[in-house]
């Protein structure tokens, strides 16, 4: 087995969407940036994210059971900041967003989302992989935001 150094390495050379996959728990909305996303079925549509099971986002999607993936815009940089560890309370205070088929929070601005609600979930290492049937999506015009080198990147990919 290869070592996981050389392995992290090797992946920051993969270029990735980055998304904020939101969860709702309680009444309180949460969420986390990941880039380990993918569609899985067209029938029943479906989709696959990754997440650290030590993260408290895990927390909200495993015990509520939804989760919604918002396709950020290249220019919501701070937005994939904001929701990758750095504010640990109140992550909606001052995050514009709206609610679709289950309640977590759709993300003002991204350039898809898609309201999921956990169809299977298996363990590997220290993430889950969570399967979503998707409930509801939406999608506007607009280019991606991409992480690639350990860097965010407006990836200037403009599609109707």
């Amino acid at each position: 087995m290869t070592n996981p150094e050389l392995f992290k390495h090797a992946m920051r050379h993969v270029p990735t969407g980055v998304t904020v996959v939101t969860s709702l728990k309680d009444g309180e909305p949460r969420g986390i940036t990941v880039n380990s996303f993918a569609s899985v079925s067209l029938d029943p549509p479906s989709l696959l994210i990754c997440v650290n099971r030590e993260a408290r986002s895990y927390l909200f999607i495993s015990t509520s059971r939804i989760f919604c993936v918002n396709v950020l815009a290249g220019n919501q940089r701070s937005l994939a900041e904001h929701f990758s560890g750095k504010v640990r309370e109140l992550q909606f205070a001052d995050v514009g967003y709206a609610i679709d088929a289950t309640g977590a929070p759709v993300l003002d601005g991204s350039i898809a989302h898609f309201d999921c609600e956990v169809a299977q979930e298996y363990s590997v290492g220290s993430h889950s992989i969570l399967i979503g049937n998707v409930l509801s999506c939406k999608s506007r015009p607009g280019s991606p935001l991409g992480y690639f080198n350990g860097g965010f990147h407006d990836f200037g990919i403009h599609v109707d």
